[in-house]
């Protein structure tokens, strides 16, 4: 199954009451019209329960045998460690097999 990768600014789908966040680093050497390609351990901004306290979120696994910056790729579906999946923008149009 074929999946889209993850720029720098798309989203997650979010967990529980936690609103999605978007992606907040990438690659410093590979782009994709013009943004940061995603991978293993990037973050995503804050989010916060309404009412509750916020915390960090990275991405949480990335193709191991696609590497950027020796790095596993984000694509599309993998999961957020605190919950939720990565969701693709309107950017990339690029797909990993």
């Amino acid at each position: 199954m074929s999946r889209q990768v993850i720029l720098l600014g798309d989203k997650d789908t979010g967990h529980g009451s936690h609103p999605p966040t978007a992606v907040t680093s990438g690659s410093p050497t590979v782009q994709i019209n013009g943004r940061p390609v995603a991978r293993q351990g990037d973050p995503l901004a804050p989010h916060r329960k309404p009412g509750g306290s916020s915390h960090g979120r990275r991405i949480a696994k990335g193709k191991a045998t696609c590497l950027v910056d020796g790095k596993p790729i984000a694509l599309s579906g993998h999961p957020v460690d605190c919950g939720g999946h990565l969701v693709p923008g309107a950017g990339s149009g690029v797909t990993v097999g």
